[in-house]
């Protein structure tokens, strides 16, 4: 009797079955695929990033900076002069080998010398000049039909910008008087009040302007001392001490996190407002200078805002006269409408968010790269002209705004101030210039502290290196003078 064909053909022993058997008796076959490419957590997909775009952009200093980043960082101890223990504390610092920063700043300067005033003067009357470093006379800034028109009143006509200067108490009469019969204005023509909401930042505004740039002359604050150690040192400081009153004696920020204060240019009696103030290192440090009447801090979210207000605690006791000249604000800056905050502060910083790109190959808890983010860091341009342009609209003529980033984006830092700069003149009439801070890079970069990236157009960019490593920091400041 002939036997049946088998229902299976063994190719390799204990190995491989024939899949007509395994159909036949209704097996459930899930196939093991092999990992081949390894899952990029989000830092690794943030290096990938910056290679991408960072690399060709920065060249020859991308290697170095790359490294840089993926390097701790390197930090300043900003000694807190509110503690009661303050000369104790510099020897302290001073005793680890530590330089003051601010030496290689005022080192031999009087404050009283007249020649400073001089030269303060003869910087300031240099012309303005376009980014290719082209001059602008003041007819060709404000054109026709936007140049001050002192020279053209006369009879029948009205100089707005003299109505103004009288103040409320000095009544000018007014060149025409208009009747209900004359001033007719038809029922669908209306004028209605615009929703500032509506105004839409699309990222190509700055090819429609051109931001003049102005020489700036900074006198820094003589009450800072920001201790740091040498170039190519890798010591640490050690942990702050607390006085009586429990407050601590220095705090640690990184290198390039001064230099938006500095930037300042504080005076006596300046009103300063803060904008993301929170955790509140830059806070700290406008208070310690002591060159304010009044500074705002304010914050969008209310667990940021618990965070500023412990921050300042730990440094400032409350029976200090700067304790009550510091007002916190729970405030939302990147609204247009409903901004009440306008032409009222001398000096406004705006350290925005941003794509914080050390710690972003560093650290994948929170991290803007990781996928679920995605929307946010691209959102993050728009958000940021959004803040500049509100701080703009808070200065008065003639005040200044600083905006800083931790981020090495020209779409972060170039690209929003020349974007902010055209939307506040364009939905707000707001005219401003930049104030190039070569200044503070010519007495800086010689310390050997500090290295800028080469060929950022406007502003300063502090660019990581292993020899003094701090950074990234991006720095530029606009003066309101319209």
């Amino acid at each position: 009797m002939l036997k049946p064909p088998p229902r299976y053909i063994i190719i390799q022993p204990f190995r491989q079955i024939h899949l007509s058997y395994l159909q036949s008796k209704n097996a459930i076959f899930k196939p093991k695929i092999a990992r081949t490419k390894p899952i990029k957590t989000p830092s690794t997909l943030a290096l990938d990033n910056f290679d991408f775009y960072y690399g060709p952009f920065f060249g020859d200093q991308w290697p170095s900076i790359r490294l840089g980043l993926l390097t701790p960082n390197k930090f300043v101890a900003v000694l807190n002069r509110f503690s009661s223990d303050v000369e104790i504390n510099e020897s302290i610092l001073q005793s680890l080998g530590t330089k003051n920063i601010m030496d290689y700043l005022i080192a031999g300067k009087d404050l009283s010398d007249p020649r400073l005033e001089e030269k303060k003067s003869e910087v300031l009357k240099k012309p303005l000049r376009d980014i290719e470093g082209d001059v602008w006379t003041e007819e060709k800034v404000f054109g026709n039909e936007e140049r001050p028109k002192e020279d053209v009143v006369g009879e029948g006509s009205e100089n707005i910008d003299m109505r103004l200067e009288g103040g409320l108490y000095d009544f000018k009469q007014p060149s025409e008087s208009y009747t209900m019969g004359k001033l007719n204005i038809p029922a669908d023509k209306t004028p209605q009040k615009k929703s500032l909401d509506k105004i839409e930042v699309t990222g190509v505004e700055r090819f429609h302007g051109n931001l003049l740039q102005k020489e700036d002359f900074l006198v820094y604050p003589r009450l800072l001392r920001l201790y740091c150690h040498p170039k190519s040192s890798l010591a640490d400081f050690p942990a702050p001490i607390k006085d009586k009153k429990d407050i601590s004696s220095w705090w640690l920020l990184d290198g390039g996190s001064i230099i938006p204060v500095l930037a300042l240019d504080l005076q006596e009696g300046d009103n300063i407002l803060d904008m993301c103030s929170a955790p509140g290192g830059k806070a700290l440090l406008i208070a310690q200078t002591g060159l304010f009447d009044k500074l705002t801090c304010t914050d969008a979210k209310l667990s940021r805002i618990g965070q500023l207000r412990r921050g300042l605690s730990m440094y400032i006791p409350s029976d200090a006269p700067e304790a009550s000249k510091i007002i916190i604000k729970r405030r939302d800056a990147s609204i247009f409408d409903g901004w009440i905050d306008e032409g009222i502060y001398d000096k406004v910083l705006v350290d925005a968010p941003c794509t914080t790109d050390r710690l972003a190959v560093n650290q994948d808890d929170g991290n803007l790269f990781s996928p679920a983010m995605t929307q946010i860091r691209l959102n993050l341009p728009q958000l940021q002209v959004k803040l500049l342009v509100n701080a703009l609209r808070s200065l008065k003529v003639g005040g200044t705004v600083v905006y800083s980033t931790c981020s090495l984006s020209p779409m972060q830092n170039d690209a929003v101030v020349e974007n902010a700069a055209v939307i506040a003149e364009q939905e707000f009439g707001i005219k401003c210039l930049e104030k190039p801070l070569s200044q503070l890079r010519n007495h800086l970069e010689p310390s050997g502290l500090y290295r800028f990236a080469k060929n950022y157009q406007r502003g300063l960019l502090v660019v990581p290196n292993l020899l003094s490593n701090f950074g990234p920091m991006y720095v530029c400041k606009l003066q309101r003078i319209r």
